[in-house]
Order: structure tokens, then C-alpha cells, then sequence
């Protein structure tokens, strides 16, 4: 096992595992402003009250017929699942390696947790390690998540247990497009057998401002009303869009760097945000061999129905971190709950 990927220090990185790592995550906005966060607890009931029934008809005078009017309602119920990380580090595996330096000597030299090892590399690295699994459990997660030779999507040789936790947006996002065909726009592209043809099928002139359009005119009214709705999509999906504005239009499509792997533009009057670690995800664990799951694919909403939730005050819990002087082994443990909800499924619309 390496720890060496990236060896950037600072001084913030001398501060405690145990506080600075939750907190960074809580306010990463990579994650935060492309859902919305709740705390909540398993089983909670979230409560939809819709519209009153059409009332006024042809009519006037005394004794009028009374009727009763409905309200629409509806009521769905948070299923949250529980993650874990538990993770041992033996100061030997360091040894011989440009880490070794900074081991203790003598009886202490087993002991890394106040070594710049855990303020310099470990702290970096399980950072990263712990935003990934948010964005993995909140947007890929499967309960029945399964490899492809067991009939599912999640690429073989990747551990299925990294997706079990809940069911994320994606697959309850995907259930709605199944069942409701006209809250899907299709993407042909995304059906062809090799990454080559689906590339080619998506870079045909008209292909990706044609998806887009067709987004924006059969989007529920609601959907293009609401100045807060945004189209979340891959990079993959936007670089087509781009390309082809640059070919339908000889117009360059201008993209604004919001924070690393988020960038938004316009099309239509919608913004459009490309959501590059989408991309980093399906391939990495949604690769079918020859070609990708729906490298192409959106979602067009208001972030406030996309909802992430916890029962704790943020996604990750503090870290414990200790040494145990009996085994000689340092650890580092973490556990929540986390899971995801579409609150009104009519107002979304999706493409892939």
C-alpha cells in the first residue's frame, strides 16, 4: 500500500484529523451546491401537498350545489443506510520509503499520530479519499449494486460494498425516466457497444444542441420556470454541447470556473453545469469493458428537490484516531449515515 500520491504540505495541515477533516467536507462546495443537504432520521416522512382542485363553474343564484374540493398529497419516507471507515496503518510500511524520516525512534517509533506523516500525507489523501465517497454514496449509490458479470453495471474487480450504503440520485433519477417517458429525453449515443461509437454517435453536427433543446421544450413548465433550476450533466455530455454550438452557430460556448471539476455556462437562458467527477466515476466504476454506463446523461431541476440527507449535524462524523500500544497499530475510524431523495419526482426531466 502507497501513502505518497501527493505530498503537499501547508501549515493548516498540522491542525487535528479529528476536527479539520469533517469540517473541510462540510463545506465543500463541489458537493454542497449540487444537492441540498438535510438532517434528518431513518424513516422521517417528508410530507407534498400539491394543488387544489380546479373550483368555479357556470352558475349563480340561491341554493348553490356545494361539492368538496381535494388537495393533491403525497408522502414519501427517508431511507438512510450506514457507512463506515476503518483503516490500520503499521509504522512498517513506511519503512524504506521517503516517509521513513519521519517516524519516532526507539520504543515510540510505532506511534504516527502526532507525526507530520498524519498532518502532511494522511490528512491530504483522506480528505480526498472521504469527498469521493460522499459524491460515490450520494449520486452512484445501489443497494443492489453488483458487478457486470453478476448482471449489474458496477465494473468488475471494483468492490460492490463501496456503492451498498443507500440508494443514490442516479439510480432513484434513473427510476423516474423508466417510469414516467415523458420526463426523458433519449440519448442514442449512449446504447452504442464501444466507447468509439458512442463518442462518434454524440459528435454528429445537430446531436448535442438537439438533446439540449429537447430538454429545455419538454421540461415540465414548472422545471423552466423556476429561475433556480439549473441542467447538471457530465463533462462528456457538455464538451458535446459545446462542440456543437461552435459548429451549429460559429459561436464559442464560454465556461466559468466555479471550484476544481465544476464549471457553469448558458444555454437557452439555463445555466448548465458540468459536473466533471461524474465522469471520473463512470469510469472508473461503470465501465463495461468496451464502453461506459451512459457517459452521457442529465438532469434539469431545482438543486432543493436533489436531496442528500444525514442525522448527523454534517455528512461525515468526527474521525477517531489513536494508537494502540498493545497491537503497535494506528487507526482511524469513522461511521454515518447518509441517503438520498428525490422529493417531487414530476420536476425533474433527464437525459441519457
Amino acid at each position: 500500500m502507497s501513502y505518497f500520491e501527493n505530498l503537499t504540505v501547508s501549515d493548516k495541515d498540522i491542525r487535528d484529523l479529528r476536527e479539520l477533516i469533517p469540517m473541510s467536507i462540510y463545506q465543500d462546495e463541489d458537493f454542497n451546491r449540487y444537492t441540498t443537504l438535510r438532517k434528518v432520521n431513518n424513516g422521517d416522512p417528508v410530507g407534498l401537498i400539491g394543488e387544489l382542485e380546479d373550483v368555479g363553474k357556470a352558475g349563480a343564484g340561491c341554493d348553490p350545489e356545494y361539492v368538496e374540493a381535494g388537495i393533491a398529497n403525497a408522502e414519501k419516507r427517508w431511507e438512510l443506510g450506514d457507512w463506515e471507515i476503518p483503516i490500520k496503518i503499521c509504522y512498517e510500511s513506511l519503512e524504506g520509503t521517503i516517509a521513513e524520516w519521519q517516524l519516532k525512534t526507539g520504543t515510540e517509533v510505532g506511534d504516527l499520530t502526532s507525526t507530520e506523516f498524519m498532518s502532511y500525507i494522511m490528512r491530504p489523501a483522506l480528505e480526498r479519499a472521504m469527498k469521493k465517497m460522499i459524491w460515490r454514496f450520494g449520486w452512484f449509490g445501489d443497494k443492489n449494486a453488483a458487478n457486470v458479470t453478476d448482471g449489474g453495471i458496477i465494473t468488475d474487480g471494483v468492490d460492490e460494498t463501496l456503492f451498498t450504503t443507500c440508494d443514490g440520485l442516479w439510480k432513484l433519477l434513473f427510476a423516474i425516466g423508466t417510469a414516467h417517458a415523458s420526463q426523458l429525453t433519449s440519448i442514442a449515443a449512449n446504447s452504442r457497444t464501444t466507447t468509439a461509437a458512442q463518442k462518434a454517435a454524440m459528435l454528429t453536427q445537430g446531436v448535442a444542441t438537439g438533446i439540449f433543446d429537447k430538454i429545455l421544450m419538454d421540461a415540465d413548465s414548472r422545471i423552466s420556470g423556476n429561475s433556480e433550476s439549473v441542467i447538471l450533466c457530465t463533462k462528456a455530455l457538455a464538451d458535446a454541447l459545446t462542440w456543437d454550438v461552435k459548429k451549429e452557430y460559429k459561436v464559442i460556448m464560454p465556461w466559468e470556473k466555479i471550484f476544481d471539476g465544476v464549471e457553469v455556462s448558458e444555454y437557452g437562458g439555463v445555466k448548465v453545469a458540468r459536473i466533471s467527477i461524474w465522469d471520473r466515476m463512470i469510469a472508473a466504476y461503470e465501465n463495461q469493458s468496451a464502453y461506459a454506463n451512459k457517459p452521457y446523461r442529465a438532469v434539469y431541476a431545482d438543486i432543493r428537490n436533489l436531496q442528500i440527507g444525514t442525522n448527523a449535524n454534517g455528512l461525515l462524523s468526527t474521525l477517531d484516531v489513536w494508537f494502540d500500544r498493545k497491537e503497535r497499530r494506528n487507526y482511524i475510524y469513522s461511521a454515518g449515515k447518509i441517503g438520498a431523495m428525490v422529493v417531487e419526482d414530476e420536476l425533474v426531466h433527464l437525459a441519457y
